[in-house]
This record gives C-alpha cells, structure tokens and sequence, in this order.
C-alpha cells in the first residue's frame, strides 16, 4: 500500500473515532444535530488545510495556491450541508 493509501485509511480510522467520541457517545447531541455538528467539523477541517496550503504557497511556492482554492470547494459544500440540514431541522 502506498502512503497516501495508508494516509487515507487513517483518515477513515480517525472519522470513525471521530464520530464516535464527538457524536454518537454525547448525551447534548441527537442524530440530526449530530448530522449538522459533523458538517461544522468538516467546514473546520477544510479551513485547517486551506491555511496550512496558503501557508506552503508563501513558504514552498509551487501550486499550492491551487491547492488551497480547491479547499474553498470543501468548505463551501460543508457551510450548505450546514444549512440544509438546519433548514431540514428546523433549527
């Protein structure tokens, strides 16, 4: 298996984590809250990797620049799930 094979199966790893420790075990969170709470998190980590990419583009040059607008696309889908999700909630 290749490194970013092993990458993303760590990532599946944590996720599952995750969602266990943050979502499924937390007595204040019902499901579909918990729907909404894993979308904020994921907007969070879309903002985490577009900084950590705007901050290799000034230091490393490269495409990086482009790499941290594709992670615009990852925070803008999580921010309307967010929305849609309140909007189904009515919350």
């Amino acid at each position: 298996m290749g490194q970013r094979d092993e990458l993303e199966a760590q990532a599946r790893e944590l996720a599952v984590d995750l969602v266990e420790g943050l979502v499924a075990c937390s007595e204040t969170v019902d499901f579909r809250m918990g729907s909404y709470l894993l979308a904020a998190i994921a907007a969070e980590l879309g903002q985490q990797v577009q900084q950590r990419c705007w901050t290799l583009a000034r230091t490393e040059g490269g495409n990086w620049e482009l790499a941290a607008v594709e992670a615009e696309g990852c925070i803008n889908a999580a921010w309307r799930c967010m929305a849609t999700i309140a909007q189904l909630t009515g919350k």
